[in-house]
């Protein structure tokens, strides 16, 4: 027990000295045990989680209010804080009404989750693409053939959001019509200035969908960046980052130096053991910076 509580103290000191927070998505250490995975996590060095699933067998979109004390428990217990909630909205059908409405119902729920951990980041998507099951995430539909619904999707999501003083954090994804920076800044420019919307940026993302990272991707994106995802390449190292020459400490030296003020947040190592080897191995790079 002393050695934990002389981690919890180590923990408190690297939060102000690192100047960015350390999250990853629990559901990859235990999809069952939400305490165990966070204990684990927070001994790897984490600082906090992205509340995506693993809430007791539970996705967050499921749990109920008796089920949100737990996991407040839970952080308090371990001293760490939610630094996104990792909502599924908008990862539906653009042609499905019923799925329309059900997820513009679910992120009122998020809000509610989001406020209730004291985070302003809801991660969202942007329709699913309907070429995604070729394999290929270069084979992009165009969101600006989608733009007629998507529009009148998001409008009150983002509004809801900037409302409540949240943001629908859109993550580029290749499974879904924003896959690149590019198509991501699209469906911003659709909606307008809105503090209720900003970026998620998966690096590896963009660069699957044939998008050349930084300084291209970055640059459409970094003045409303509120978010940050990191992957591993296909050996599970964090560098070079996919199959580019970029180096994680490359780009988040950038991020830092432009004013990003957000979590990196990691997922997708493959198992349990590799996500706390990618949560220790982000750890060192941060603490090098």
């Amino acid at each position: 027990m002393q050695g934990f509580c002389a981690l919890l103290k180590w923990k408190g000191l690297s939060r102000e000295g690192v100047g960015m927070e350390l999250a990853y998505f629990a559901d990859e250490v235990d999809k069952e045990d939400f305490d165990e995975a966070v204990r684990l996590g927070v001994e790897a060095g984490a600082t906090g989680i992205e509340l995506r699933g693993g809430i007791w067998g539970k996705r967050v979109q499921q749990i109920d209010d008796d089920e949100v004390k737990r996991v407040q428990d839970v952080l308090a217990k371990y001293n760490v804080k939610i630094l996104s909630v990792g909502s599924p909205v908008g990862k539906c059908a653009h042609d499905n009404p019923e799925e329309l409405a059900e997820h513009q119902k679910m992120f009122e729920r998020m809000v509610e989750l989001a406020k209730a951990f004291d985070t302003t980041v809801i991660r969202g998507f942007a329709f699913w693409n309907p070429n995604r099951k070729s394999g290929d995430r270069t084979n992009r539909p165009g969101v600006t053939n989608y733009l007629d619904t998507l529009v009148p999707f998001l409008t009150p999501i983002v509004n809801l959001a900037a409302q409540e003083g949240v943001t629908f954090s859109l993550e580029n994804e290749g499974a879904c019509l924003a896959g690149s920076c590019a198509e991501a800044l699209e469906v911003a420019t659709a909606l307008g200035d809105s503090p209720g919307f900003s970026f998620c940026w998966d690096v590896n993302n963009g660069i699957s969908c044939g998008e050349n990272a930084m300084p291209d991707g970055y640059s459409l994106i970094k003045d409303r960046m509120t978010h940050l995802h990191i992957k591993p390449n296909d050996d599970k190292e964090l560098n070079p980052i996919r199959n580019s020459d970029l180096q994680y400490v490359d780009l988040i030296k950038q991020v830092l130096s432009d004013g990003y003020t957000g979590a990196a947040s990691i997922e997708h190592w493959g198992s349990p053991e590799l996500m706390l080897k990618g949560v220790r191995d982000v750890r060192a790079l941060l603490d090098t910076l």
